[in-house]
């Protein structure tokens, strides 16, 4: 007996091995099984296989994530081609999957690695865009950029001489979200020059970093000679900001389409600086006033000669004639008032028949404002004093809402009949905007000059009888900032250090 004892005891521990599970699970002599699952490293994304049980008894199968599932979870005896199927996993760490096979006491475990969520790389498609605002040394750059997955950390441009590029420029707000838009100002730029630039945006997930690129694009910046033309406005000192588009023939403003711009270069064979042909001036004409809205010329002595003021009132023909007077005639109190005067332009005829284009002209009060004696005329003379060696620029504006002045005269908007036409508005306020050099022959260009080397204001009058033998003085100033509020214009963006915010009467010599 004691013989069968000994040897029977390790038969039946290899019989209870056999009957019992995969060894990851206690082997119970009530019931035994064994659950094989071929693949135990598994991937992160939704998958399934096929596993097996086998078992002598009724058996279950359960697992401690949610998303596993099996084609038949409880079943008797062996079986084969159980399917398995689990989810992708949501972490980018690995997580352990445990599947427990039972079988009365008896149980088989097996556990399943399945691999972190990979991993997303930034991505995102950028666009350059175009370069506006172009002037002698400036030019503002813009990009774009749609489907970011990740924060944006960077934005800007790469731009330089040729098509290597080279130098970086950043954004002047760094944008945020899926999609977005920025800009940045390039500044100290040579005249007349070519650039190549490049928008980018640099996208960050976890540690990944990563920046995208736009395609190459170039841009030339204006020359002082160059004429303003759809996506350049030239970099004419004097000029306010011109958002030109075409329009057919015309150029028209691309956010006013009522609002018309030409420029007259000088018809006699007048030289400006580097032998170029000198301009006259520019005019933005308003459709819907039907008069000037401003006129900016520069001022000095080479405009002034021998010629005879010639009287040649007629059509602009680069503004589209349905907008403008048609006829000399006057009305509504008014006579016919230059912006840029005649007496300005004596250098040649030729010259001095382009002021009376009637798109310089606009209607002033006939008997204490544009007369001898007038409010306007008193100004004009003051500002003929100004003229320097250098250059003296000069816009000179209309107005159309209520306005009251420093003298506390008030004037409110009227139409009247003028120029042939029946809906002429006539305005209630004019002015000049002055930028000159302090010294006045510092024999410098003024982009080339520094805050406290320039002087600029605004001085502005009332549309009214009233100002008649009214000197000038520092009761119709204005700084520049604060009547580019008022008229919605932006002036002399050619000129980066001109002190548009503030002005010294003292310096005016009032």
């Amino acid at each position: 007996m004691t013989f069968r004892l000994k040897y029977l005891l390790p038969l039946l521990s290899l019989l209870l091995v056999a009957c019992g599970g995969s060894g990851d699970g206690p082997v119970d002599p009530t019931g035994s099984i064994r659950v094989v699952i071929p693949k135990t490293s598994i991937g992160g994304e939704k998958d399934s296989q096929f596993i097996q049980v086998y078992a002598s008894g009724s058996w279950s199968l359960s697992a401690d994530a949610s998303d596993v599932k099996f084609s038949k979870p409880s079943g008797s005896g062996d079986t084969e081609g159980i399917a398995m199927s689990w989810g992708a996993n949501p972490q980018e760490t690995e997580r352990i999957i445990t599947v427990t096979g039972k079988s009365g006491s008896a149980s088989s475990i097996v556990k399943l690695t399945q691999a972190g969520k990979p991993k997303e790389a930034p991505k995102a498609t950028v666009t350059t865009g175009s370069a506006e605002g172009l002037t002698v040394s400036e030019a503002t750059l813009h990009g774009s950029y749609t489907g970011a997955n990740g924060e944006i950390r960077e934005a800007g441009f790469e731009w330089g001489m040729t098509q290597e590029l080279g130098e970086t420029l950043q954004a002047s707000q760094t944008p945020s979200g899926a999609s977005g838009s920025f800009e940045a100002t390039l500044d100290g730029l040579g005249d007349g020059k070519t650039y190549y630039y490049k928008a980018y945006v640099t996208v960050q997930i976890g540690d990944d970093i990563r920046t995208f690129y736009g395609s190459v694009r170039s841009f030339t910046t204006s020359k002082e000679g160059d004429k303003p033309s759809e996506g350049n406005q030239a970099g004419w000192f004097e000029l306010p900001v011109m958002d030109i588009q075409k329009s057919g023939d015309y150029m028209v403003s691309a956010s006013d389409a009522n609002l018309y711009f030409a420029y007259h270069m000088c018809a006699g064979g007048e030289k400006g600086p580097g032998g170029k042909t000198a301009r006259n001036y520019t005019v933005a004409y308003s459709g819907k006033y039907h008069c000037p809205v401003w006129v900016a010329a520069p001022r000095h002595d080479m405009y002034e000669g021998g010629a005879d003021r010639t009287d040649s009132y007629r059509r602009d023909p680069d503004i589209p004639a349905g907008i403008q007077y048609s006829s000399k005639s006057t009305g509504g109190g008014c006579n016919k008032g230059h912006m840029l005067g005649s007496a300005e332009r004596t250098s040649s005829t030729a010259t001095n028949r382009d002021v009376f284009y009637y798109t310089n002209i606009a209607p002033q009060l006939s008997s204490g404002f544009n007369t001898g004696g007038g409010g306007w005329n008193i100004l004009e003379d003051w500002v003929d004093g100004q003229v320097c060696r250098d250059t003296l620029y000069v816009v000179i504006g209309t107005y159309f809402e209520k306005y009251t002045d420093g003298y506390g005269n008030t004037v409110s908007p009227k139409t009247i009949s003028f120029g042939g036409r029946s809906d002429v508005a006539m305005p209630t306020m004019f002015y000049y905007l002055l930028l000159r050099t302090k010294s006045g022959s510092s024999g410098k260009a003024v982009k080339d000059c520094s805050a406290s080397e320039l002087q600029c204001a605004a001085f502005v009058r009332a549309h009214t009888n009233n100002l008649k033998g009214q000197k000038v003085s520092s009761k119709e100033m204005m700084s520049v900032s604060d009547l580019e509020k008022l008229t919605g214009f932006t002036y002399f963006p050619n000129v980066p250090n001109a002190p548009k915010s503030s002005f010294k009467a003292s310096d005016w010599g009032l």
